[in-house]
């Protein structure tokens, strides 16, 4: 008499086949995972540089409007009209005084003043880009008028 045994649990050749696909499974969870923790710090570096812009514009904005002559040499703690600003460029961001600001190392700060006509009225336009490395250009910009 002939019994049939039906063997239970997996054959080797399973269980190899179940390792591959969780595996497969497992490095596709992992990569999406690193690109994600990857670009986490961005949104604050946009925030930082943005902040940093809107200091610089409120900054050059406080200044006066007329050129007025500044110290030689004209450091940035000098700079008392807005056009003294024009070509500034600062390798970190600083503060008024022109002393780096800790942590901020990274950003390149770069400033331009133009005249311009605003609808038949003379103003300056305030343009401030903050650059990093890992990041877009971030580009804010403001007319000044006279008082």
């Amino acid at each position: 008499m002939v019994s049939l045994h039906r063997s239970r649990g997996f054959s080797l050749i399973e269980l190899v086949i179940t390792i591959v696909v969780i595996a497969i499974a497992l490095t596709a969870v992992l990569l999406a995972l690193d690109q994600s923790v990857g670009a986490s710090a961005d949104p604050l570096a946009v925030t930082q540089a943005v902040a940093i812009g809107q200091a610089y514009l409120e900054e050059i904005q406080g200044k006066s409007y007329t050129d007025q002559p500044c110290p030689s040499p004209c450091t940035q703690a000098d700079y008392n009209d807005i056009d003294d600003y024009n070509g500034l460029v600062n390798v970190g961001a600083e503060n008024q005084f022109g002393q780096p600001i800790a942590g901020l190392g990274d950003y390149t700060v770069r400033v331009t003043v133009s005249d311009e006509t605003f609808d038949g009225a003379s103003a300056k336009l305030i343009t401030v880009n903050v650059a990093r490395a890992s990041l877009a250009n971030i580009t804010l910009s403001a007319f000044r008028f006279p008082l």
